[in-house]
């Protein structure tokens, strides 16, 4: 018994070595990245806030995001695939390995990002909500109205219709990566009607006398999905458009793209 343990253990440990020894194989070949500069972005929260006893939006605030790098293209389903065969994905819709790959929730985008990071060696992981907005540059859409209503009601009408105006008619079709164009920063794609999951919870807090958020608390249970407007998604929900949109009017498709770095 004792000599079987030390082969055990000796077994164990020489795989432990070969395994520090080996090296990283990526599992397709690397995505296109771009490098969005640092920026200046005007950021409001998404959630539900109350000032007064009636519910408020937050006004924008400037706020300075670092510089990072992002891929050119969402995530497509032969990326997607790779990981569902590596055992570190959920199957999701199966979609052409150049599609952008739809039909996945939160986690699953969050899992995907951890694997790509185990089989690469460098950091992968969601941009913030603040970092897409960056990144989206011109195409970045906010359905919040421009103008505050006394009447809490009526700012609830006007913030959806300036969403159904973003939002143009619904587009079930799902096209191939690169069909939307690029923006001016060089990302592909950016608000056609896949919506992209962010790293971002929906609010609720208090405004303060000036609409300044004086008191905020994620609901991390509910995340940021960036597209031609925001949406904040229930984050076990793989298809919005038949339900589970908390806020807002519902994507077309959810999919994902990553930022490399910490």
């Amino acid at each position: 018994m004792k000599i079987v343990l030390l082969l055990t253990v000796g077994a164990v440990a020489g795989a432990l070595a070969v395994m520090k020894d080996s090296p990283v194989v990526p599992p397709f070949a690397p995505p296109e990245t771009v490098a969005v500069e640092t920026g200046e972005i005007q950021f409001r929260p998404l959630g539900n806030f109350s000032q007064g006893g009636k519910t408020r939006r937050p006004r924008r605030l400037r706020m300075t995001v670092p510089g990072f790098d992002i891929m050119k293209y969402q995530v497509t389903g032969g990326q997607y695939a790779a990981c569902v065969a590596d055992g570190a994905c959920a199957p999701a819709r199966v979609v052409a390995k150049d599609m952008p790959q739809t039909g996945v929730n939160w986690k699953d985008a969050s899992d995907f990002a951890a694997w790509y990071s185990r089989r690469t060696g460098a950091h992968w992981r969601l941009p913030t909500e603040a970092e897409w907005q960056l990144a989206a540059a011109e195409r970045y859409g906010d359905s919040g109205a421009e103008y505050e209503a006394a009447d809490p009601g009526q700012q609830m009408l006007a913030t959806y219709e300036k969403g159904v105006s973003l939002r143009r008619a619904a587009d079930p079709a799902l096209y191939a990566a690169g069909a939307f164009g690029l923006n001016s920063r060089g990302l592909a794609d950016v608000s056609g009607n896949v919506w992209e999951w962010t790293d971002g919870c929906m609010q609720n807090g208090r405004l303060a006398a000036d609409g300044t958020v004086a008191e905020a608390e994620p609901y991390c249970g509910v995340r940021v999905a960036g597209g031609v407007h925001r949406a904040a998604v229930i984050d076990f929900v793989r298809d919005a458009s038949v339900g589970g949109c908390a806020v807002g009017l519902p994507p077309d498709h959810l999919g994902f793209r990553l930022v490399r770095g910490d």
